[in-house]
């Protein structure tokens, strides 16, 4: 693996594992606001190493597969951006010097925008997963345990989804986020990966699907060519 590969694959881990963290709020108090800017200064480094993704937008054919797999990672960089926008505006310690005001907008908009955030991240990630399976396939024994312990993972997260009710800060259902105080940190930490497994298991077998289907019409195309 080449190095800038290595440092790529570096901060992404950091990423996830930091908005992870950051989306049990009332675990970290004081901290929460200087990780969420760990995290936008890694996300703006990511999108510098990611750059030519974006210049190459506009050149080639888009096929089904592309077209999704840009349209998530356009929306999720608009929606952190709005999360990081938002984070300014309800910042009470870090940033609450500048007195911009507009807090009320920007609770609203930073609990929109995280539950968006978290949800793309977790599609993103999955469009990412295939170079992980081909190395399983090499291995039956641990393809098979991967496969399993996916879709365990990924049930739960379903379940996790509904019991938190996750759908209302989507859909800004509800004005606040409420935690269990009750719960363990590391209960927490594994519910929340969870509901990330859960989305990342639908676009990785979305993106097999796709490709199925254009590789069958590619092929429906060439036999019926004269």
């Amino acid at each position: 693996m080449k190095y800038k590969q290595v440092v790529k694959l570096i901060i992404d881990i950091a990423m996830y594992l930091i908005f992870v963290a950051l989306m049990q709020e009332h675990l970290w108090d004081g901290l929460h606001e200087w990780l969420g800017i760990a995290l936008f200064t890694l996300f703006i480094v990511h999108t510098i190493l990611n750059f030519r993704w974006y210049q190459s937008l506009f050149k080639g054919k888009y096929t089904p597969t592309r077209t999704t797999s840009a349209v998530i990672n356009i929306a999720l960089f608009a929606v952190m951006l709005c999360c990081m926008v938002s984070s300014v505006l309800v910042s009470g310690k870090v940033f609450a010097f500048l007195n911009l005001g507009g807090a009320r907008i920007g609770r609203t908009l930073h609990l929109v925008s995280t539950a968006w955030v978290f949800v793309l991240m977790s599609l993103h990630l999955g469009l990412h997963l295939a170079p992980f399976a081909n190395k399983l396939k090499k291995h039956r024994q641990f393809l098979w345990a991967g496969r399993i312990i996916a879709v365990l993972l990924a049930a739960y997260g379903v379940y996790v989804f509904v019991d938190r009710a996750f759908y209302e800060e989507l859909f800004y259902l509800t004005e606040f986020k409420f935690f269990d105080t009750d719960k363990s940190a590391a209960l927490y930490f594994f519910e929340t990966i969870a509901m990330s497994a859960a989305f990342a298991t639908l676009s990785y077998y979305g993106k097999k699907l796709l490709q199925m289907k254009s590789r069958q019409t590619k092929i429906k195309k060439i036999k019926e060519a004269p």
